[in-house]
C-alpha cells in the first residue's frame, strides 16, 4: 500500500485505480473501518477511479498520482462537504465552498479522496477517542479487553493507513496529533515546520502551533505527501547515509518513567544506529529541564483554543465532548499580558535550544513515553486528562520549539508499537526527511512492516 508501489503498479498495468479503490473500500467495510471514518465517498471515489482508468487506457496524460487513494482528517475543507472537526456542534454548518489549499494540491496531483476520517473532537487530545463517532483502535491487541487507543487527534487517519483503507492520509499536529497516532498504529508520521503548509480552510486549534502533516507506511510516503502539500511535484528524498550522522539524545525529563517496551525499543534502535556509524551524544538541555514547557495547563495553545471556541462553547456547551469542553476551559482565565509573556519565553527557549543543538544533524527521543493505553480504563475526564498528557509529553516539545519531527517504528513485528523520533531544525524539513529515510532503511529489517493484525 505504499504510494510509490501503487503508483508504479498503476502505471505498469498491474492493477487499476478501481481495483485499488475497491480493496480500500472492502477494508473500510468493517467494524474498525466504521470507527475510522466519519464519511466515505464511495460513489464519487468510484466515479473518479473509473475516469482515471478510462483516461489511462486511452493513453491520456494523467497527474503523477492519479487514482491513488487519500483519506482526509475531518478538519480539512473539501468542496461541497461540511467540516465538522469530529464534533456534532458543527452538524448544521454550511458545506465548504472550496478545497483547502493542501487538499487542492493533493487532488491536483491525482489523489482520489476516499472519505473523511474520525478524530478527537476539535483535535484537542492525544488519545483519538470520540464519543460522537466511536473510538478508532490501534491494530495492536485490538481484540483484547476492548482494545487500545489509536492515538490522537488524527486517530482515524492513522488507522486508515495501518489497516489498508487508504494509501495516503493527512492529519494535523498541534502537540503530537500526527505522531502519536503514527506510533500507536505502527506507521510513520511527520510534523512539519508550522509555516511550511498553508493553513487556509483547516479548522484551527492553535494558530501558533497547528501544522498539517502526512502519515504513511514509510518515510518515502511522507516525503512525497510533504512535497505536494508544500507546493511541490511529489518527490521523495535520497536517503542520507547513517554513517557520519551526528545525533544527540536530550536526556532528562523526556526519558522519565518510560514503559519498559519503549525504553528497550529506543535503546536497541540507538545501538543499531551507533553500530552503523552514527556518532551519538547525550546532551542536557537545561532550559527545558527548568521549564518543561509541554502540556502546561495554562499555555499558548490553551489560550488560543479558548479564544476560538469561547462564543460557541458558551452557546452550545452541551454539544461538546465533556472532556474537550473541560480542556478548553483551561484557557478561559489567561491574561493578555501572560499570553504575550509566554510567546516571549517561547522565542527565547527556541533560540537557546538551537544554540546548543546546532552541531547535530538531528535529535533522537522516544516518540511517546508509553505504549498505547487501553481504552476501557479511560472512563473519566481525570483519566483522559492524565493519559493524554503522558502520551503527548515528548511530542509536544517539537511543537513548542517549532522544529520538524518524524516518528519511525522501531519495534519488532508482534511487539507493542514503539516510535523513534528524529527532530530536525526549523525550516530544514527536507533534510530531516533525507536523514529519516537513511535511518529507516537501516532499521527496516528490524521494525514491523507486516499489516495488522499484529501476530
Amino acid at each position: 500500500m505504499s504510494i510509490s508501489k501503487i503508483t508504479g503498479d498503476l502505471a505498469a498495468g498491474k492493477t487499476t485505480a478501481r481495483q485499488h479503490l475497491e480493496t480500500c473500500l472492502e477494508a473500510i467495510d468493517s467494524e474498525d473501518g466504521r470507527r475510522a471514518f466519519i464519511t466515505v465517498n464511495s460513489d464519487a471515489a468510484r466515479a473518479e477511479a473509473d475516469r482515471v482508468d478510462a483516461m489511462r487506457a486511452a493513453g491520456a496524460a494523467l497527474p503523477p498520482f492519479a487514482g491513488v487513494t487519500l483519506s482526509v482528517k475531518d478538519l480539512f475543507d473539501i468542496a461541497g462537504e461540511i467540516t465538522r472537526a469530529g464534533s456534532r456542534v458543527l452538524d448544521g454548518a454550511a458545506p465548504a465552498a472550496r478545497d483547502c489549499s493542501v487538499v487542492a494540491r493533493l487532488r491536483a496531483a491525482g489523489f482520489n479522496i476516499i472519505g473523511r476520517t474520525n478524530m478527537t473532537e476539535f483535535a484537542y487530545s492525544g488519545l483519538g477517542m470520540n464519543p460522537h463517532h466511536g473510538n478508532p483502535r490501534s491494530p495492536w491487541e485490538r481484540d483484547v479487553d476492548g482494545g487500545r487507543v489509536a492515538g490522537g487527534s488524527s486517530s482515524g487517519s492513522a488507522v486508515s493507513i495501518s489497516d489498508g483503507m487508504s494509501a495516503a492520509t493527512i492529519g494535523s499536529d498541534t502537540g503530537g496529533s500526527t505522531r502519536a497516532p503514527a506510533v500507536f498504529c505502527g506507521i510513520v508520521g511527520l510534523k512539519p515546520t508550522t509555516t511550511r503548509m498553508p493553513s487556509d480552510g483547516i479548522y484551527p486549534l492553535s494558530t501558533s502551533f497547528d501544522a498539517a502533516g502526512p502519515m504513511g507506511h514509510s518515510t518515502d510516503c511522507c516525503a512525497v505527501m510533504d512535497d505536494i502539500m508544500a507546493g511541490g511535484a511529489g518527490r521523495a528524498e535520497t536517503p542520507f547515509p547513517v554513517a557520519g550522522l551526528r545525533l544527540a539524545i536530550p536526556r532528562g525529563y523526556l526519558f522519565d518513567e518510560l514503559d519498559l517496551e519503549v525504553a528497550a525499543g529506543f535503546e536497541a534502535a540507538v545501538a543499531r544506529l551507533s553500530a552503523a556509524g552514527a556518532t551519538i551524544s547525550d546532551i542536557s538541555l537545561d532550559i527545558l529541564e527548568e521549564l518543561r514547557p509541554a502540556n502546561r495547563p495554562k499555555s499558548i495553545v490553551s489560550a488560543e483554543a479558548f479564544a476560538i471556541h469561547r462564543d460557541q462553547l458558551a452557546a452550545r456547551r452541551d454539544g461538546y465532548d465533556p472532556y474537550v469542553a473541560t480542556r478548553l476551559d483551561g484557557g478561559s482565565d489567561i491574561l493578555a499580558a501572560d499570553y504575550i509573556a509566554m510567546h516571549r519565553e517561547r522565542d527565547a527557549t527556541c533560540a537557546a535550544v538551537q544554540a546548543v543543538t546546532r552541531p547535530f544533524d538531528a535529535l533522537l527521543l522516544p516518540t511517546s513515553p508509553c505504549v498505547t493505553p487501553k481504552i476501557a480504563p479511560l472512563d473519566t475526564t481525570e483519566a483522559l486528562m492524565k493519559a493524554s498528557a503522558r502520551v503527548l509529553r515528548n511530542t509536544a516539545l517539537s511543537n513548542y520549539l517549532d522544529r520538524p519531527t518524524i516518528t519511525i517504528p522501531c519495534h519488532r513485528a508482534g511487539e507493542a508499537p514503539v516510535g523513534l523520533s528524529l527532530m530536525g531544525s526549523r525550516h530544514h524539513d527536507r533534510r530531516l526527511l533525507a536523514i529519516a529515510a537513511g535511518v529507516e532503511g537501516m532499521l527496516r529489517d528490524k521494525i514491523a512492516r507486516a499489516p495488522p493484525p499484529y501476530s
